[in-house]
């Protein structure tokens, strides 16, 4: 017989109300980091001084900024980022099933988040999990076998901006377990058109696969500046 689903415990957060976490699962490590920690709080940074620059000139000329949370796990981030920018359309990228029902349960009610079952990368074709038995947070893609079952669609990113016809990207948010080494190494005219990237790399988790590599050699030359809070990155554009 399959595994029992984790039983769901509700969780009350202030300015957000309830949301729902997996008993036995990395969930409330994730609502930790988010919400208490605040590892996306980057506000004290001057450097945020331009985003919120650039999403009040995107509300000014009527347009809808637009944030783009790739790997979205259960949708806390997404209402984070809602929690602070309400105005923005926030899409939530995620591969996993069973944590794309828990995003879309917690972001429900909320009209400007959408979560997306798919994976980030940078070309469109079909995907799979490498590991289905992965802890939660930490699901991998890779491109898919003529074997698999289960594929995943790969979305680019500009694919995105183009189905909501966005000009820019407010937030570009990558956090997808290494798969970073794939969606920078080539279509990456997107980072042109994006105010703030916040990544986290893993070449802690892959020694010798140089993953991050991409990512850098995609940012080189162009005009930026870093803060670094916890384990993510935020990519300042100017």
């Amino acid at each position: 017989m399959p595994d029992a689903a984790p039983a769901l415990r509700p969780v009350d957060i202030d300015r957000i109300g309830r949301v729902w976490i997996r008993e036995g699962t990395s969930d409330y490590a994730v609502l930790e980091q988010i919400f208490h920690t605040e590892e996306f709080n980057i506000s004290t940074a001057p450097q945020f001084a331009w985003i919120r620059a650039s999403y009040d000139r995107m509300l000014q000329a009527g347009e809808v900024p637009l944030i783009i949370d790739c790997g979205a796990n259960i949708g806390l981030s997404a209402l984070y980022f809602a929690l602070h920018l309400p105005k923005a359309k926030i899409l939530g990228i995620e591969p996993a099933r069973d944590n794309v029902e828990l995003a879309r349960k917690n972001t429900s009610g909320n009209p400007l988040i959408e979560i997306i079952e798919a994976a980030v990368h940078d070309r469109a074709t079909m995907l799979e999990l490498v590991d289905p038995n992965a802890e939660k947070f930490a699901y991998r893609v890779q491109e898919a076998s003529a074997r698999t079952t289960t594929p995943i669609e790969a979305v680019t990113i500009a694919a995105l901006m183009q189905r909501h016809a966005a000009k820019r990207n407010l937030i570009v948010k990558v956090d997808i377990e290494g798969g970073e080494e794939t969606l920078f190494r080539s279509n990456i005219d997107w980072l042109d058109r994006t105010d703030l990237l916040i990544a986290e790399t893993h070449d802690w988790l892959f020694p010798g696969q140089g993953t991050s590599g991409t990512l850098f050699s995609a940012i080189a030359g162009r005009k930026f500046e870093v803060i670094q809070k916890g384990e993510y990155i935020s990519f300042f554009f100017r």
